[in-house]
């Protein structure tokens, strides 16, 4: 074990509760560790007989074996075989062109995903609008193009499994018609731009060289090494299909080198699997080696030293390890052991520390809901890596995977997750406290994530009663990239539970954890960003306990200011007596002048998004609650001079669900807030009765009154904090 790795181990809170096996999988990832691991030497296998990266001769003949058997084992290939029969019956037409991305799948003015009533129209839901012809009709068309290739490959699987040659025909059919299309199907991009005025991350099959790597790697390789020696292909279809679709694939995607992106990742699974099936090691090579793109540069630049892939959005960290199953899986089939890189190792024993009370992950950038649990892609890691802290999180029916691999079916027991962690790689802390409730959040404090980052530095996602209540919006459902709504909600800085400066969203920026402590009940967690808006320093401590979630937050600028601080809960609707007037101003201010977020003369993008806009004006404590099914939020804030309160609803997983959100407006050059967010069983009285802040010699002191207890977090200027509960210390900060 490293230096460093012990020295970072002594440092984890006692109070922090993991596997044995999960902590010695951990140790692998010590940044020492990658810097030993070595490649093997990248070569093609000799005399390889197909199938030979599609499955081993022993996964063949557990294939095979399966199919003759019985059980979950056989109902999972019969599944397959399934599909496959639903094909073989149906017609196989191919599209006029290419398919296009699913960002275009969009009602403009409403903002929100088509719905298909045929292939050439395409209705929005809200206004009723139809839309028809390009580029609606090409989304359709790449679904088309999905099936076909699903279909293709379902069908090389049920040829390899019973050897009927009906299969193996299919499949052929299918992969011969794209063999002929590819050249022909016109050249486009995904901003509908074509021919010579396409960007170089176009396509002939897919709008994208991500989209078209996914396919070559995932489908068209595999279906192909599958059929190749079944007798169904001639000397002139191999031909067809290597000069035809395979060098052609390939050499459009090498075109358009990534670097540091998921899109990368993908290219280098399109050049391991096309490389095997032209039979040229150059292709291989490239996948692993390219300095500035391949394999070992993805692990070493795109992994964070925690394991969490760099763009910070669990979404695109499964999305990822898709594409690096589908490399170390072929790679290994070839004789290559990427598997046990630690990076790779690490990107799957991570996200199960993450897990919070409901069982997802922590919704962080462009994501819609992410679980370490289930994922088809544990089963190949978990064989080739056997780490028992996988185990849990292993389908609990076998997949085609599994029988190939040859492992029993069987749920496992899942992990439970106790305790505080801070990863400082990836920027976030953790918070469990234990309890009724089983009180989680996780804050985000690291680097920004890019294109699928948000600018949302230092904001939070809370959990409990086995739910999510504190919400980040993630993304759009329908991937609504290209619309304003994604820049004015999703990423923007509006839609988190973060604080707002006139009005502004965040520029992309990096924080810093100040201090974190952890114990059996408790857990906190002090960050600082002063990169986000000019001229703003911006402290923010979260405190956990059993019953309720500490958030405070002190803000300093070099002249007056706007500051609003946002929180957004699940729920059927928020109640706030500070903010009962609808549509006009409490405390004798201008008729409409707080029912709308932005005050005349204020620019205040993304308000267009907010509904049931709710205003009014205070000096006491803010108390407001959101109303759900099985518990209520109550959200009790400390009081200030001049507090401008709102109330409103904005978009969730698309413009048609509804989050509640409350607004704190405060102005000024500084402005400080502590807030107690109390869950509670619906029915059942919060027991916090009162919130306060103020100076003391210490630093900035938030008393909590939770029943007949005092508690009470005091914040230093050098961003160290303690937690005492009846006067006893129960966390200290360092």
């Amino acid at each position: 074990m490293s230096t460093k790795w012990q020295t970072w181990l002594a440092a984890c809170p006692a109070g922090r509760v993991l596997s044995a096996a999960l902590l010695a999988v951990a140790a692998l990832t010590a940044p020492s560790a990658a810097e030993e691991w070595k490649p093997p030497a990248i070569t093609m296998p000799k005399a390889a007989q197909h199938p030979f990266i599609a499955c081993t001769p022993e996964e063949l003949a557990r294939l095979r074996a399966a199919w003759k058997g019985g059980g979950a084992e056989r109902d999972a290939v019969a599944a397959v075989v399934g599909r496959a029969d639903r094909a073989l019956k149906g017609p196989l037409a191919f599209p006029p062109r290419g398919g296009q991305h699913n960002q275009w799948y969009q009602c403009d003015a409403c903002q929100i995903a088509l719905r298909t009533v045929d292939d050439t129209h395409h209705q929005c839901p809200r206004c009723k609008k139809v839309y028809t012809g390009e580029p609606y009709d090409d989304v359709i068309f790449a679904h088309r193009h999905g099936a076909n290739l699903k279909n293709m490959t379902d069908a090389a699987w049920a040829w390899a499994a019973t050897g009927d040659r009906k299969y193996a025909e299919f499949a052929a059919r299918v992969l011969l018609g794209y063999a002929e299309r590819y050249e022909k199907y016109p050249y486009h991009d995904s901003s509908r731009r074509q021919g010579a005025a396409a960007g170089r991350s176009g396509g002939r099959l897919a709008e994208q060289t991500l989209n078209e790597a996914g396919t070559l790697s995932r489908e068209v390789a595999p279906a192909y090494d599958l059929i190749h020696s079944s007798g169904v292909l001639s000397a002139a279809d191999h031909e067809a299909v290597r000069a035809g679709l395979l060098l052609p694939m390939l050499k459009n995607i090498e075109k358009n080198h990534a670097g540091k992106s998921n899109w990368q990742t993908w290219h280098n699974a399109a050049f391991i699997w096309g490389g095997a099936m032209v039979e040229d090691a150059a292709w291989l090579r490239l996948a692993v080696e390219d300095p500035q793109n391949g394999f070992l540069y993805q692990m070493r630049a795109s992994v964070t030293s925690d394991g969490m892939w760099y763009e910070n959005s669990w979404g695109y960290h499964f999305y990822t390890l898709q594409a690096m199953v589908t490399i170390a899986e072929g790679a290994r089939r070839l004789g290559i052991d990427l598997w046990h890189h630690p990076a790779l190792a690490a990107m799957f024993t991570l996200p199960v520390r993450y897990t919070m009370a409901d069982g997802s992950l922590p919704r962080f950038g462009d994501d819609v809901r992410s679980s370490a649990a289930g994922l088809y892609v544990v089963a190949p890691a978990y064989h080739a890596l056997k780490d028992p802290a996988m185990e849990s999180l292993l389908p609990a029916r076998p997949s085609l995977d599994a029988v190939l691999f040859g492992r029993p079916a069987g749920a496992r027991e899942r992990p439970r997750i106790e305790g505080s962690e801070v990863f400082r790689g990836a920027g976030h802390a953790i918070l469990r406290a234990r309890g009724e409730a089983g009180l989680s959040a996780a804050m985000t404090f690291g680097p920004y994530g890019g294109f699928h980052g948000h600018l949302d530095k230092l904001t939070f996602v809370f959990f409990g009663w086995g739910r999510e209540l504190g919400v980040d919006p993630g993304r759009a459902a329908s991937q609504a990239y290209r619309l304003p709504i994604h820049r004015d909600w999703y990423k923007a800085t509006l839609g988190h539970n973060a604080v707002l400066v006139d009005g502004a969203s965040q520029k992309p920026a990096e924080g810093k954890l100040e201090s974190f402590a952890a114990a059996d009940a408790y857990g906190g967690a002090a960050a600082r960003c002063d990169a986000a808006y000019d001229g703003v320093r911006h402290r923010r401590l979260l405190v956990m306990t059993p019953t309720y979630l500490l958030v405070a937050d002190d803000l300093a600028a070099e002249r007056p200011r706007r500051f609003d601080w946002l929180y957004h809960n699940r729920g059927s609707a928020v109640s706030c007596a500070a903010a009962a007037a609808a549509g006009a101003a409490a405390a004798g201010g201008s008729p409409g002048a707080l029912a709308a977020l932005a005050a005349p003369g204020e620019k205040f993008p993304g308000q267009e998004y907010l509904q049931n806009v709710r205003a009014g004006t205070t000096d006491g404590p803010v108390r407001a609650e959101f109303a759900a099914d099985a518990a209520t939020t109550h959200l009790l804030a400390a009081a200030a001079t001049g507090t401008e309160v709102r109330t409103a609803d904005g978009p969730g997983a698309s413009v048609m669900e509804r989050v509640p959100l409350v607004v704190l407006t405060r102005r000024g050059p500084s402005a400080r807030f502590a807030a107690v967010l109390e869950p509670v069983r619906k029915g059942a009285a919060p027991a916090v009765s009162a919130v306060a802040l103020a100076d003391s010699p210490q630093g900035l002191r938030v008393t909590v009154q939770n029943g007949a207890a005092a508690e009470t977090a005091t914040i230093a200027p050098a961003g160290t904090f303690t937690f005492a509960v009846g006067g006893k210390i129960v966390l200290e900060g360092k």
